[in-house]
């Protein structure tokens, strides 16, 4: 490399071309003979007139984010190009957005020791040399993005005629060819607006402007912004990172309009409303979704939700997948630095085929956000060891504690933060390595007394996952595997979150709150054992933990809203103490919900993937021989589809013990109105709406027929265009406080009372119900000469309510020995 002794000089960075194609009078004048060269024009009123001379340089950007260069040209000591030359390139400054010093140098280690040696600038460099070496100037240019969109400059480049970024910057950018994916669109704000985290008196307000400057974020209480209730401003200075407010001081129950104007005057606006204090009891109504693909844009499947008018909106993980490859990345399977993971999410907040549904959802209601595995890389396991975490490419390394405390951990926590509108929360001295000092995702929401929002996070402090076993594995090879998921300390939420999540719903229970909605990224019902250690199942010991705790606290009304395996399937949930043990009831039930979009390529080309398609490809042929996935993929019902996936996933269960999917037969008082409890041939979102008389819980999956990329290209209006119908919705009555027992153990109770007192149901109320381990086969109430077997027997101590007579019954497990305690009743 040649060592240079002089800065650049002005004519050395103004180009010619771009000049005149920017400047047509410019040219005409030239043209008549007024000036000699556009140079001559920019040197005598160009540069004073603010007109750029390259793409290089940005006058309104040096300025903004220079306002002591701002200051000396009021003055007018100098242009602002002048101090460029003059100064600005020796003392580092980025002249425009297309070029980034610091980016540069770094990058480049051996023009950053030269630059180090000699008079010699990083844009000197880059000028003379570097574009033709085709060297990166800033995060804005993606030479493998560039190169896609434009097949004829690959071809150039493939035949070492030019560079990507010479030609964009001599010929691309006066053709308006199109280099980067932040800047795409007619809009200085092409992700829209959002507003979350939102509480009863604040919330976060979010966007992303292409243009340096500062961002006004205004607010009210009025569409039309007659009286602003508050004004704030954040700063852009990268156009690739959005930029969030928090403002205070709301009133509860309020429905506020925002409006964000940029610094050249681009006005976009949105809308949320700050939930009901408690005390309060009016209903409500919010949606869910998971699970979509940059490859997959602009997503019909949401397309419906704006007209919902949603008290707020969760995205529940897998919002992105950082480790497939997609149009705005291509040829990076696995995302691995901060520029990689703002790419990936400025993706799928874009417009495509004229469409960007989730601007037009995250303008409409406030958003809810936490994230899952594809955040960053397939089954990572935030509080493993790097070295034992599942990593794509060795992203994390192998040295280290934790997983969360390595570079790609925080650069994608960082990007997850900077595009979710959301406050920055941590932990503080936890006493725990893992958790102390680290990002709070958890959060907790009172929306009245209707329902309580527990959004948790379930990657950042996991332990690494059980090793994963094949389905056809022999019985002793899986009764062993569920043996280790029962292995104690093993934690999916970290102990510090667990605590503080148990201590809220608690509270909620306390305060009188009808539903506890749990977003849970993973299921937490059962699904056997196929990848079940990246379940809830895989943290047994956790999971009963957990779900002991709202039994025997009496905790009513949970219901875990679950992603992550791309399906409608719904389930009452049941836990056992250990292995072996039987299963106790919770009154809980979880509600897995579909994928916004998603697809998967196991060796055969991508397919669309929701849960019915993908679980019968992974279904070994040992268990689902050939011939029926073949019946099963000529079925051209959805109904008849669904049936027989379902009764696929029963059959894993059942043999384990566990309940068959769905709430019939259930201690779940839920009846169904449209489909069936598993739907898993869709795209969609669930809504789960709160009467404020009844408290009826109805939840509602709107879904669009799945399609994949190679369908989205091949017919964008088509696939672009479908609309969302519902596929799914049932009602849920809330449990009134009473106790649910295993329904053997009820009907013993119920036919004792009948025989004995002459009771029926409706007639008396069952007030408690608590599993006990009695002292011997006759549950401890043995008399006098009888004899009892001399073993521990689990089981239940019953009592009933009716009128002024108190009955306390006991029970065995199975219900077959009934016996009531005189001495602890009231007759």
């Amino acid at each position: 490399m040649t060592s240079l002794r002089t800065m650049l000089n002005a004519q050395d960075l103004y180009n010619e071309a771009y000049y005149l194609a920017r400047n047509p009078d410019v040219a005409n004048a030239i043209a008549a003979g007024l000036f000699p060269t556009g140079f001559a024009h920019f040197e005598t009123f160009g540069q004073n007139e603010g007109r750029n001379p390259t793409a290089l340089f940005d006058t309104r950007y040096y300025l903004t984010l220079n306002p002591d260069v701002a200051a000396a040209v009021s003055a007018n000591q100098l242009t602002p190009f002048q101090h460029y030359i003059a100064f600005g390139q020796t003392e580092g400054r980025n002249p425009s957005t297309l070029y980034n010093e610091q980016r540069y140098l770094s990058d480049n280690p051996d023009v950053e020791a030269a630059v180090n040696e000699s008079s010699l600038t990083g844009i000197q460099h880059f000028q003379l040399f570097g574009q033709g070496e085709g060297r990166i100037p800033s995060n804005l240019y993606n030479p493998a993005y560039y190169l896609a969109k434009n097949p004829d400059v690959a071809a150039a480049v493939e035949r070492d005629e030019i560079t990507g970024i010479g030609h964009y910057l001599n010929f691309g950018i006066f053709e308006g060819r199109e280099f980067t994916p932040f800047m795409g669109g007619n809009t200085t704000l092409p992700n829209g607006v959002a507003a979350g985290d939102v509480t009863q008196n604040s919330a976060v307000l979010w966007t992303r402007s292409t243009e340096v400057g500062p961002v006004s974020f205004e607010y009210a209480t009025d569409a039309s912004f007659g009286a602003i209730a508050g004004q704030t401003t954040n700063f852009v200075t990268d156009p690739t990172v959005p930029v969030q407010v928090q403002v205070s001081n709301l009133a509860p129950q309020t429905q506020y309009y925002y409006r964000v104007t940029d610094a050249v005057g681009t006005s976009a606006v949105g809308q949320f409303r700050t939930p009901a204090p408690l005390g309060t009891q009016a209903g409500l109504r919010f949606g869910v979704t998971g699970d979509w693909q940059g490859e997959l844009a602009p997503y019909p499947s949401i397309s419906n939700v704006p007209d919902r008018n949603l008290d707020f909106f969760v995205l529940m993980g897998d919002t992105v997948e950082m480790d497939s490859i997609s149009p705005d990345l291509p040829g990076v399977r696995q995302s691995a630095n901060l520029e990689q993971f703002h790419t990936k999410y400025n993706e799928i907040f874009t417009e495509r085929f004229a469409l960007n549904p989730w601007a037009d959802l995250r303008a409409s209601t406030a958003t809810y956000n936490t994230w899952d595995d594809h955040e960053i890389t397939n089954d990572f396991a935030g509080g493993a060891a790097p070295a034992e975490s599942p990593q794509r490419n060795g992203i994390f390394g192998t040295e280290g504690r934790f997983v969360n405390e390595t570079p790609v951990f925080n650069q994608a926590l960082e990007a997850f933060l900077d595009y979710k509108p959301m406050t920055e929360q941590q932990y503080g001295e936890t006493g725990d390595p893992r958790t102390a000092n680290k990002e709070k995702l958890y959060r907790y929401n009172v929306h009245g007394n209707d329902a309580a929002s527990f959004v948790l996070d379930l990657r950042s402090f996991r332990d690494k996952p059980l090793p994963f076993i094949p389905e056809t594995a022999s019985p002793e090879a899986v009764t062993a595997y569920l043996q280790n998921s029962f292995e104690p300390n093993r934690t999916m939420l970290g102990q510090v979150q667990l605590q503080e999540f148990k201590n809220d719903l608690l509270a909620a229970e306390n305060a009188g709150i009808t539903w506890k909605f749990v977003m849970s990224t993973v299921p937490m019902q059962h699904f056997g054992i196929a990848v079940s250690g990246e379940r809830w199942e895989g943290f047994e010991a956790e999971r009963t933990e957990l779900l002991r705790f709202i039994d025997e606290n009496n905790i009513s009304n949970v219901v875990f809203v679950t992603g992550d395996f791309h399906g409608n399937v719904v389930n009452n949930i049941t836990y056992q103490d250990a292995l072996g043990q039987p299963q106790k009831p919770t009154g809980a039930f979880d509600v897995m919900i579909g994928p916004a979009a998603i697809q998967l390529n196991i060796g055969q080309g991508p397919f669309a993937a929701p849960f019915g398609p993908a679980t019968v490809a992974f279904t070994p042929d040992a268990l689902l021989s050939p011939a029926e996935k073949d019946r099963y993929r000529a079925m051209t019902n959805e109904a008849e589809k669904n049936a027989f996936v379902r009764q696929v996933i029963d059959n894993r269960i059942l043999p384990l013990g566990y309940d068959p999917v769905g709430l019939e037969g259930s201690e779940i008082d839920a009846q169904l109105l449209q489909g069936s409890y598993f739907s898993g041939h869709n795209y969609g979102w669930t809504e789960f709406a709160i009467a404020p008389d009844t408290q009826q819980l109805t939840v509602t999956t709107f879904g669009v027929d799945p399609y994949t990329q190679a369908n989205m290209e091949a017919n964008p209006t088509e696939v672009a265009n479908r609309t969302p119908t519902i596929r799914l919705q049932f009602t849920v009555n809330p449990q009134s406080g009473e106790v649910l027992l295993p329904s053997d153990i009820t009907t013993a109770v119920e036919d004792n009372l009948s025989r004995d007192f002459g009771l029926q149901p409706g007639n008396f109320t069952v007030v408690s119900a608590e599993q006990q381990t009695w002292s011997d086969g006759c549950l401890g109430l043995g008399e006098a000469n009888e004899s009892c077997l001399l073993a521990l027997v689990e089981g239940w101590q019953v009592t009933v309510q009716s009128g002024d007579r108190t009955l306390v019954y006991r029970t065995d497990d199975s219900g077959s020995q009934v016996r009531l305690d005189r001495q602890a009743s009231q007759l």
